[in-house]
């Protein structure tokens, strides 16, 4: 393993590839956090494009299951 410097990936396909692999590094690590301590999570990935991914333990998967949550959080993205 090797450090890598922190800084703005510029080729379009290299940047997809690493954001997918963080956002499924970033998801395992919120379901071990969730798990290991009983706390609830919610996390919201939000791509380049536009898309938003998620990941909540039972208590809140209301907030992104239902249209008062979904309208809640669509307003904290367009802030």
């Amino acid at each position: 393993r090797r450090k890598i410097k922190i800084e703005f990936i510029q080729d379009k396909s290299r940047r997809h590839i690493t954001f997918s692999k963080r956002k499924a590094g970033i998801m395992k690590k919120a379901y071990e956090l969730s798990t290991l301590t009983g706390t609830q999570v919610l996390l919201l990935v939000v791509s380049e494009t536009g898309l938003v991914y998620t990941f909540t333990t039972a208590k809140l998967q209301p907030l992104v299951t239902q249209p008062e949550g979904k309208n809640l959080i669509q307003a904290c993205l367009n802030a």
